[in-house]
Parts: structure tokens; C-alpha cells; sequence
């Protein structure tokens, strides 16, 4: 049995859809081996409702885990955020909980952020070899600028792990993570993921870069082979469900989408001066005279007076 986990608030509901449509229709296996575990703070009928249609269509096994309130206020006044990084929230945490939230008898997890897209089956990354380790992943973008910040000899991304459960149980990494996080607020630039790569410093395996592929908002599509790519990854705070982004590879999310429970959704529009004129610039870019137009002429009114 291959285990997965997702992480998320109620905001990333329809993003774990498209991620785990991907998981499912790209598994190599009997998606019957599959047991994905939903870990989130609110578990409302629809989201339910959308697991059971899922588990119905591909006989997978999905567990659901609410956080208790006493999880939730452990977590709640951790530091989160930095200058650089502002859209990351609590929810970042939920994952340093998995040991205690999932069953005891589950000894390895594969864990996914939700704004991923898996493109090819995930089975192999279950069966690496962790070497002792207790966490695997792949190097983060800002590797060098964050070993130099930190003092540490390897950075990774905490958006694709692979996680000996056993062995983080053994060495109390939730409790050390948290602690640590409390300790040392002024060394967390990233959330969850400056403290995992601070407290398993020594109990890391770093991931061939495939299993976390980053996608950028103003990326080149051929800044990414798909081809050779097993997970798709959209970092930074655009997201590919956001009409003003720019990379093309957005199409990845929508067709997963498209093909999920949550199917029918439309992306976010603009709330602020910048993100309208992306989107028209985006419009102009792809020969779309009129759309751009309509968006310069809402942006021009926005700034008159009323």
C-alpha cells in the first residue's frame, strides 16, 4: 500500500482536486493500492461528498483527518511569513503533524502540496531508498541564498517529501519542529519549510529535481521539460488559477481540473491595480485586442474620480 497525504485549509479545496486528479489518472498501479490521506481543519460536506465520488470512480482509499483544536493552537502563532514571502499561512504547519494525525501502522508517506501536478505515476518515489534518512526532497530554488541566511549545508523544498513516519516518530521531529519555530521566530523565512531543513539538518536525502519541478509565474514554457517531469510545482504567491498568470503551463492545472468533482470553476479576477494589468497585458500578448481593452478601460476607470 502506497500512502499520500495532502495538507490544506479550506481555500485549497479546489487545488487538491486538481492535484489528486493528476495523482489518480497518472498512477502506473491499481489506484486501489493508493491510500491518500486528507489532513485539513475543516471537513464540510461538500469536500466529502467530492472524496467518496473520487474513491467511487478509482477505488482508491481516502482517509480524512480533521486537526483537532488542540493541533490547530499549536500551530496558531507560529511565525509564517517574511517580507519576501507573504502568502503562505498557518496551514503551512499542518504537515510537521502528520506523525501524530495519521495512523501508527503508517511507517512511509509520500506528502504533496496541493498546488502540484503529477504527471507521472508516483509509485517509484515511494520505493526510494531513504538511506537512513528521515526526510527526502528535492533542492529548493533558493538553496544558496538560504544555506548562507541559515548556516546550513543543503536546502530543500518542502512541497514534495517523502517521509519515514517510523523514524520521525522514534526522534520526536513534530516537537522539535514546533519547538524550534517558538525558539527561533527570526530565522523562519519560509514557514514549515526554514524548520524541517533546520531541525532534520542532518536526516535529509536530497530527491532527483523531477520529483519537484518548479514552475514560475513568468516563466517560458520551455523553461520546464514536461517530458521529464514527474511533479509539477507552482511556486511563489501567483498561482496558476489566477487569470492574470502568465506561464502557459497553467493549462496543466485547469485540464486536471476540468476533469475532477470541482470541475466548472473560473479563474480568480484581479483585486488590485498590478494584477489588472497583468491580465491585459496577458490578453495583448495572446492577440486578444478586445479583452485587453476591456480590462485598460476598467483599470482607467478605477482611477478616476468618482
Amino acid at each position: 500500500m502506497i500512502h499520500l497525504a495532502y495538507c490544506f485549509d479550506r481555500n485549497y479545496q479546489q487545488h487538491f482536486g486538481a492535484s489528486v486528479m493528476s495523482l489518480l489518472l497518472n498512477f502506473g498501479g491499481n489506484a486501489s493500492e493508493l491510500t491518500i490521506h486528507v489532513v485539513t481543519d475543516e471537513l464540510d460536506p461538500g469536500l466529502l461528498d467530492r472524496l467518496q465520488r473520487l474513491g467511487g470512480v478509482f477505488k482508491a482509499r481516502f482517509e480524512t483527518h480533521q486537526l483537532t483544536a488542540a493541533h490547530l493552537q499549536g500551530v496558531a502563532n507560529l511565525t509564517v511569513k517574511s517580507k519576501a514571502v507573504q502568502h503562505l499561512t498557518t496551514a503551512t504547519y499542518y504537515r510537521v503533524l502528520l506523525s501524530e494525525v495519521l495512523p501508527d501502522d503508517v511507517d512511509r508517506v509520500i506528502y504533496l502540496d496541493s498546488d502540484t501536478i503529477v504527471l507521472q505515476d508516483i509509485a517509484p518515489l515511494a520505493q526510494t531508498d531513504l538511506q537512513g534518512a528521515t526526510i527526502a526532497g528535492v533542492t529548493d530554488l533558493s538553496e544558496a541564498k538560504m544555506m548562507a541566511r541559515l548556516g546550513l549545508r543543503r536546502y530543500i523544498n518542502s512541497g514534495v517529501l517523502l517521509i519515514d513516519l517510523r523514524q520521525w516518530r522514534q526522534k520526536r521531529f513534530t516537537a522539535a519542529c514546533i519547538d524550534h519555530a517558538i525558539r527561533h521566530p527570526e530565522r523562519i523565512y519560509c514557514g514549515d519549510q526554514c524548520v524541517v531543513n533546520e531541525v532534520l539538518t542532518d536526516d535529509l536525502l536530497v530527491l532527483d529535481a523531477k520529483w519537484n519541478r518548479f514552475v514560475l509565474p513568468r516563466g517560458k514554457p520551455g523553461d520546464v521539460d514536461v517530458a521529464a517531469t514527474a511533479v509539477l510545482h507552482y511556486i511563489t504567491a501567483d498561482k496558476p488559477w489566477q487569470a492574470w498568470y502568465e506561464n502557459p503551463l497553467a493549462r496543466l492545472y485547469w485540464r486536471y481540473l476540468d476533469v475532477s468533482p470541482w470541475r466548472g470553476a473560473e479563474a480568480q479576477p484581479p483585486t488590485t491595480i498590478t494584477e489588472a494589468r497583468r491580465l491585459a497585458r496577458l490578453h495583448h500578448v495572446r492577440g486578444e485586442t478586445v479583452e485587453a481593452v476591456r480590462v485598460y478601460d476598467r483599470i482607467v476607470a478605477s482611477l478616476l474620480p468618482s
